[in-house]
């Protein structure tokens, strides 16, 4: 890891009961800051010191991975396992894709840019999987797990289990199951191929990208893990295709949709289509994304964000509207990718860009 840099002045703060974090100014752009949040059952996964090492070689086109480095504690808010631990990052921008989703007007060029980046980040995953087909982080996705405790009725707040009861009524047993066996296959870590390091999933609240829009910052360490590659592009394709399926929609949103779609599409195109930085000899045969298993991973994403919504956020009505959309993904699990017609309508007051 790199030496933790001096911080400067706050610019923005923000979080959830999972994950806190605060941007502050910094000598050549901005340091954010994050460490767990005071309701997250478990601490950043450490990062190993073959992973910090081969980091520095996972670019693409000027995108990049950064890890890492010890940042600033809290000592109020520290907790004796050192889940209080902040981590920061430096990075070009104080905002996220996360937050050009969110409001694409205020961050214009990054927004057109979209696609060019999701495509990046599609070539930096590739390295990243290629670098360790035999990872060396133990245990399969968080994520996974945490959709997988509240299935089997673990709920850890009063709406996280409200949210379970909905379900119930709302997926029903066979859909419930279908979810369960999938998060079994995610901690199993997949079949067909070997298990590789996994950036644990990448969030769009994690990819930071720089001022002119041509190239992007990854946050990762925080949720390494191993399993399935298709568990990390399914992450980020489940979030395009929530703010497709849920927040733009209606005539008003067709055109952010495609957008979204349109970035999906650039994240698989840039994972397959990335240069194996070792030769054709030392990679996979075959660089193609199993889409079957990056749309089942795309629908636990958007059932994720309900759960962690309701579970560290609170309750709010719309999170139903979750429900009814995850309920058509089960069935057809590829709608993530490719959309399925007459999708439920969704609203923008739901959960949205809130970092989990």
């Amino acid at each position: 890891m790199t030496a933790p840099a001096v911080p400067g002045r706050v610019v923005a703060e923000f979080g959830t009961g999972y994950l806190a974090t605060r941007v502050l100014t910094a000598e050549r752009g901005y340091l954010w800051c994050r460490r767990p949040g005071h309701a997250r059952p478990c601490p950043f996964t450490p990062v190993p010191d073959a992973v910090a090492d081969a980091a520095r070689a996972w670019t693409a086109h000027g995108s990049r991975v950064v890890l890492g480095a010890p940042g600033p504690t809290d000592l109020d808010n520290r907790r004796p396992d050192g889940a209080g631990t902040w981590r920061q990052y430096r990075v070009p921008a104080p905002y996220s894709l996360g937050h050009v989703l969110g409001n694409h007007a205020a961050a214009p060029l990054a927004w057109a840019a979209l696609p060019r980046l999701l495509h990046q980040v599609g070539t930096v995953l590739r390295r990243v999987h290629t670098a360790f087909a035999g990872s060396p982080a133990p245990g399969g996705p968080p994520g996974a797990a945490r959709v997988a405790g509240w299935l089997a009725g673990a709920p850890v707040t009063p709406a996280a289990g409200r949210l379970r009861r909905e379900a119930l009524a709302r997926l029903g047993g066979a859909r419930m199951r279908r979810a369960g066996e999938w998060c079994a296959d995610v901690a199993a870590g997949g079949t067909g191929e070997r298990p590789v390091l996994l950036l644990g999933g990448v969030s769009l609240g994690s990819v930071i990208p720089s001022p002119g829009g041509d190239a992007c910052t990854v946050l990762a360490g925080e949720e390494l893990a191993t399993g399935h590659a298709a568990f990390d592009l399914g992450w980020t394709v489940g979030e395009l295709a929530e703010f497709r399926l849920l927040h733009f929609t209606g005539p008003a949103g067709g055109a952010a949709a495609e957008h979204c779609a349109t970035a999906a599409r650039a994240l698989l195109s840039g994972y397959a289509t990335a240069p194996d930085p070792d030769g054709p000899r030392h990679g996979p045969a075959d660089t193609r994304p199993d889409l079957d298993a990056v749309a089942r991973s795309a629908v636990l994403r958007i059932l994720a964000h309900g759960v962690d919504y309701a579970a560290f956020v609170g309750w709010r009505d719309q999170l139903t509207e979750y429900l009814d959309v995850v309920a058509g993904l089960l069935d057809h699990p590829m709608g993530t990718i490719e959309g399925p017609p007459g999708a439920p309508a969704g609203r923008r007051t739901g959960p949205g860009t809130e970092e989990q």
